[in-house]
């Protein structure tokens, strides 16, 4: 079916102000114009980079089966189409939609004389993907872009994007994640930028415009990837990540947050900075005060986890990847709840919070290890473990989310979604070389599944699974788009009914408004 662009609707009136960045236009939030009873808490969840695989692996790893998961029995389940706009990386000022999604190529068990990829079903979904700005912008605005695009339209102009919306409705905002927290997937939940890649200028709209209540993620200066602080004392090997220590926040800003100075006079006022695991513990025990904007960012480099090197935190037998965990770093669950504690007291209108498994998609980047698409440490083979070890914490971050919902107001008046932004390297299993589409192989709880990835390093264009649960969550489902019933068959989380990302921010608004 064709893909028709939702109609960019506003119920409120939200006034403007011009960015001093990349000539974007933003949104200033207004006071809550909202009527109704009680609060309604919005709860986004984006496994980075997780195709369907991906989804498998961990829970055979973590639960012995696909039933263990915490959001398997939610009674949303849907797939989810990604393309974008182009395959642009800067606007081409045009509203024609270019990609789509057609399953019967998607499904296409042809052979083809291609050692990477040798059924024409990968081929078709390999050669197209949208990146996770575009998929960002189109999950919290629903507008479809140019790859690149944090929440910019194929002209170059800024989009309205749920969070000012929430934020506009008097609930407190957040975004997590355990990759930058200037990244692609929490840019798109925080900022407008024409680029993804201008770290510094969407980290200060992040920390000046006054819009957002809670910013997580790592990203910040002083630390090495295995979380050991960057002194001279550390070899050039160790070290990884102490060079480039601001490349996702600018120096100033990070000054302004430190001496307790409104980055660039954010109505909010100044940032409380917290970095250490004992911090993260007391913010989850609501025994930090709410009283002003909480940024929090770990003391590691890029990532949490994924970035660590065995040669410096040691093994450990137990994990999938065999690498031992960084012991000063928090878990993303104790980060999620940390956050909802934090937002449920900063507004009693509600939240609205964006939490990202922003690593696994780091990990999978590594289906072409060694090339320039490789992502963190990497020697001859993709980072299988990894992968699992990351939507693992994932999994474990929902499953702290559910327990929250049903203490504070129940499904009634709380809505929580969990997907992915795209897929990434089409995770399947050891002989999906020679089997077109084989399943990724259970073999119980605690030892490493069967899989492999196509070696492409890179996304595609597969459907991805989505699950929901709570208020609202129903108007996920009335907006179907099409069945893939090869996705039925193969997949299995559904009957092959899908959606598209735009339908999330569509929904999303719909409960916000």
């Amino acid at each position: 079916m064709p893909f028709t662009p939702p109609a960019h609707r506003l119920r409120l009136a939200l006034a403007s102000l011009t960015l001093a960045l990349a000539g974007c236009q933003s949104l200033t939030p207004a006071e809550a114009t909202s009527q109704e009873p009680g609060p309604r808490n919005v709860i986004v969840m984006i496994n980075d980079g997780a195709g369907w695989g991906t989804w498998d692996a961990a829970a055979y790893w973590q639960y012995g089966s696909r039933e263990g998961a915490p959001y398997a029995d939610f009674p949303v389940r849907l797939a989810m189409t990604t393309f974008p706009l182009n395959m642009s990386n800067q606007p081409t000022r045009d509203d024609t939609q270019r990609i789509g999604y057609d399953a019967a190529k998607a499904w296409d068990i042809t052979a083809v004389p291609a050692p990477d990829l040798p059924f024409a079903g990968y081929q078709y979904l390999a050669s197209v993907a949208t990146d996770s700005a575009a998929a960002g912008t189109a999950l919290a605005s629903g507008v479809k872009t140019y790859n690149n695009a944090i929440n910019v339209d194929n002209n170059g102009a800024a989009v309205v994007f749920n969070t000012l919306r929430a934020k506009q409705r008097g609930m407190a905002t957040g975004v997590v994640t355990t990759v930058p927290f200037a990244h692609a997937t929490p840019a798109a939940f925080a900022a407008q930028n024409a680029s993804r890649n201008n770290y510094h200028q969407i980290a200060h709209q992040m920390l000046s415009q006054g819009h957002m209540d809670l910013v997580m993620g790592a990203g910040g200066p002083g630390f090495s990837v295995n979380g050991q602080a960057c002194t001279n004392a550390l070899d050039a090997a160790a070290a990884e990540g102490c060079q480039s220590q601001w490349e996702y926040v600018s120096e100033q800003d990070w000054e302004q947050v430190l001496s307790n100075q409104p980055v660039g006079n954010n109505p909010a006022g100044p940032w409380r900075l917290i970095r250490s695991h004992a911090a993260f513990s007391d913010l989850a025990n609501a025994s930090i005060p709410a009283d002003r904007p909480l940024l929090g960012v770990p003391e590691v480099a890029r990532t949490l986890q994924q970035a660590r090197q065995a040669d410096v935190v040691g093994t450990d037998a137990t994990r999938p990847s065999g690498v031992g965990r960084i012991t000063t770093v928090p878990e993303l669950s104790t980060m999620t709840v940390g956050a909802l504690e934090f937002l449920k007291r900063r507004s009693g209108k509600g939240l609205f919070l964006m939490v990202e498994g922003g690593a696994t998609d780091w990990a999978a980047h590594t289906s072409a290890c060694g090339t320039e698409w490789s992502y963190g440490p990497c020697t001859d083979q993709p980072q299988y473990g990894r992968l699992i070890e990351e939507s693992v914490d994932f999994n474990n971050a929902v499953a702290a989310v559910v327990d929250w919902v049903e203490d504070n107001g129940g499904w009634e008046h709380n809505l929580l979604i969990v997907t992915t932004d795209h897929d990434n390297s089409l995770p399947m299993g050891p002989d999906a070389q020679r089997t077109a589409f084989a399943p990724v192989v259970n073999h119980g709880r605690g030892v490493m599944p069967g899989m492999s990835f196509r070696p492409t390093g890179n996304h595609s264009n597969a459907l991805v699974p989505l699950w929901a649960k709570g208020a609202g969550s129903e108007g996920l489902r009335a907006r179907t788009r099409g069945l893939d019933r090869a996705y039925g068959t193969y997949v299995g989380w559904n009957d092959g009914s899908y959606i598209d990302n735009t339908d999330v921010a569509e929904a999303v608004r719909e409960v916000l408004e």
